[in-house]
């Protein structure tokens, strides 16, 4: 069905012309001026004009590293230029990209050597396994056990651990008995083995786990003492995530949290948002952390060029940064745009680059209503148990009341009465509120409280009378986009709210 439709949503989009002459199999996003191309299993080249840079001709074809890329010919690696032109014959069983000017390679002995941009082996092959140059050393296993070599070929780190990892930022991660540490391109341990895992250093700060997830810095003292379910090694502009309770969510290398913790999945910032996943879908923050885009997506990508791939219905097109829809919801797959160009998967599996100038919405989708709609309203008053909606009279389980000036009653009724959800947590006293995307979280005699990532001081604290979780109405419900208005006469309040 989704095929279908699909089918219909392309035919009726007349007004994207196709900007691709050719269509493939597979496609890669633009980079250094070339897209990868691939046909009948064959893989080639075409530049940002959309003309072959080369005819789809062999069996792999890799990105550029230092100016070459691997590529394979049948079963057997070598390396073309840019453009896809061979410059070191197909002649090893694998071969790694290069690294500081030198390629690991392995012979079809099943030994790997080193070789240099001419296609000259430098280093001979001996080594069980070996890894690309990253701080002038390469890790290299020899004779069951693993150590590091420099560019001459010489093992400068003698080849004792069972286990190792590439340097990065000056020290690498080696395994001693069951622990982890980490040694500095003397191969001196500088910080000892102690940890259950350890990740590479990125931004000065690795993430390391002993009983529970930490952060150290170079010199092994804590940053983030352990204390975390989960921290994801990656360190971007001194963000990372961290997960508590199941769900993830962001701090900085402190430890001091930027957003709540009810993220399913948490994507990287582009263009200063980031794509983010609770339960009701995905949606976005921005770099102050708050909710910019709404939950209403299946699956979301990263923004590039003002565009991100999103999907609905099983089906996926772009928005713009505004969440606005730029194409129909139609095609199987979209990648990331590069240089004004989208690579999208249509019904059929074809692949082919659409110019973003070239996005449109279909015009046969209705067009929405410029009407205004009337809002609908609750109506409640202190001291009353019961609520009217419409014609309906709902009843509460206690009347709402004022407290220093304040009105609070359960909020549950009222938040579930305009399609929102309520979820509360004993152990943690938690109350959170969820509304056509909108997350506001709170705590019993706390007056923090945050919504859509962003912490609020409230007037009064959220309480427990009588057994019940009482709320401040007015602050509760204009968080999910409400407008309260208090009638002191007659002490009643009208809660106006449009269905989502």
């Amino acid at each position: 069905m989704k095929k279908i439709y699909a089918l219909l949503c392309l035919f009726f989009c007349l007004c994207m012309p196709v900007a691709a002459q050719e269509t493939y199999s597979l496609v890669y996003p633009f980079k250094d001026g070339t897209a990868r191309v691939v046909t009948d299993l064959k893989w080639g080249l075409v530049d940002q004009n959309l003309k072959t840079v080369l005819a789809p001709k062999w069996d792999y074809l890799g990105e550029v590293s230092e100016g070459l890329r691997t590529m394979r010919q049948g079963t057997l690696f070598g390396f073309t230029d840019e453009k896809g032109k061979q410059v070191i014959s197909p002649t090893f069983s694998h071969a790694e990209p290069f690294s500081q000017e030198l390629s690991a390679v392995k012979n079809e002995e099943g030994l790997w050597g080193y070789i240099n941009t001419k296609g000259k082996t430098v280093i001979p092959f001996s080594f069980e396994d070996a890894h690309s140059f990253s701080d002038g050393l390469a890790l290299v296993k020899y004779e069951g056990a693993y150590g590091y070599i420099n560019k001459d070929g010489d093992m400068t780190i003698t080849p004792t651990y069972e286990e190792a990892y590439p340097f990065s930022e000056g020290l690498a991660c080696v395994r001693q008995g069951d622990k982890y540490g980490y040694i500095d391109t003397e191969g001196t341990m500088v910080i000892p083995a102690q940890f259950e895992l350890a990740f590479d250093f990125t931004e000065g700060a690795a993430v390391v786990k002993s009983g529970k997830y930490g952060l150290i810095d170079t010199a092994g003292a804590f940053l983030i003492k352990p204390s975390w379910s989960q921290l994801a090694p990656d360190i971007t502009n001194g963000l990372m995530k961290a997960m508590k309770n199941g769900r993830w969510g962001i701090i900085d290398t402190q430890g001091k949290a930027k957003t709540t913790f009810v993220y399913n999945h948490i994507g990287d910032f582009a263009q200063g948002l980031c794509p983010v996943a609770t339960d009701e879908g995905w949606g976005y923050l921005d770099e102050s952390f708050s909710l910019a885009l709404p939950f209403v997506w299946e699956q979301a990508s990263a923004f590039s060029e003002g565009f991100a791939a999103v999907s609905k219905d099983g089906l996926w097109g772009y928005i713009d940064k505004s969440g606005n829809p730029k194409t129909d919801f139609c095609y199987t797959s979209c990648g990331q745009v590069v240089g004004d160009l989208a690579p999208l998967c249509d019904a059929d599996g074809n692949y082919q680059f659409v110019a973003t100038k070239d996005f449109c919405v279909s015009k046969d989708e209705p067009a929405e209503s410029d009407e205004p709609t009337e809002p609908d309203t609750l109506l409640l008053q202190i001291g009353n148990t019961l609520m009217q909606k419409g014609k309906d009279e709902i009843p509460l389980d206690v009347a709402p009341a004022i407290y220093d000036g304040h009105t609070l009653l359960p909020i549950r009724a009222v938040v579930e009465a305009i399609d929102g959800t309520v979820e509360w947590k004993e152990a943690e006293k938690k109350v959170t509120l969820q509304r056509g995307g909108h997350l506001v979280i709170l705590y019993i005699d706390e007056t923090a409280a945050f919504v859509d990532g962003r912490i609020t001081i409230l007037p009064i604290a959220p309480m427990i009378r009588d057994g019940r979780t009482l709320i401040p109405l007015r602050f509760a419900t204009e968080s999910l986009e409400c407008i309260v208005d208090w009638k002191p006469e007659t002490q009643e309040i009208a809660i106006q709210y449009e269905m989502q």
